[in-house]
């Protein structure tokens, strides 16, 4: 059996801290994957969305929109140049003609797998500030918080 876990309570200080050290390691990883230059956001905004339809069966537009947490119109432009730079392919639902499902290109998929080891070959030594056990560990808490949401 599985206990729940109390819910903790913590003060706006350190919450407003841990967002804020959030803020300060993701802006020191962006800029370290770009190699000291300001990383286009719109980049990062393309490689998310190519990573969640790589990740996800045939998710919809729809989908796209909630996972970033924006609105259809963004996520369907978005996808609009995904599909023009032919990374993603737009398919029929069989159940509903009216929707569509998006997946991944073979020309997307090279991308993807491009750009993740372009950003881990840019990163390598970043985490060596924690041991293996608290990456390990760093790594849980990240997904506990995804999970808790």
């Amino acid at each position: 059996m599985r206990h729940a876990r109390q819910q903790a309570q913590h003060s706006k200080d350190d919450i407003v801290l841990a967002v804020s050290r959030f803020f300060a390691v993701r802006s020191l990883i962006r800029t370290r994957v770009a190699s000291g230059a300001r990383a286009d956001a719109s980049t990062w905004l393309r490689l998310e969305v190519l990573k969640f339809i790589g990740g996800h069966d045939a998710p919809r537009i729809k989908d796209v929109a909630e996972y970033l947490s924006v609105t259809a119109p963004s996520a369907t432009a978005l996808v609009r140049n995904l599909l023009r730079d032919k990374l993603v392919a737009r398919k029929t639902d069989p159940q509903d003609r009216r929707t569509a499902r998006l997946a991944l290109t073979k020309k997307g998929r090279r991308f993807l797998a491009s750009a993740a080891a372009h950003g881990a070959a840019r990163l390598e030594g970043f985490f060596d500030a924690l041991s293996e056990r608290e990456l390990e560990r760093f790594i849980s808490y990240l997904e506990r918080i995804i999970d808790a949401a």
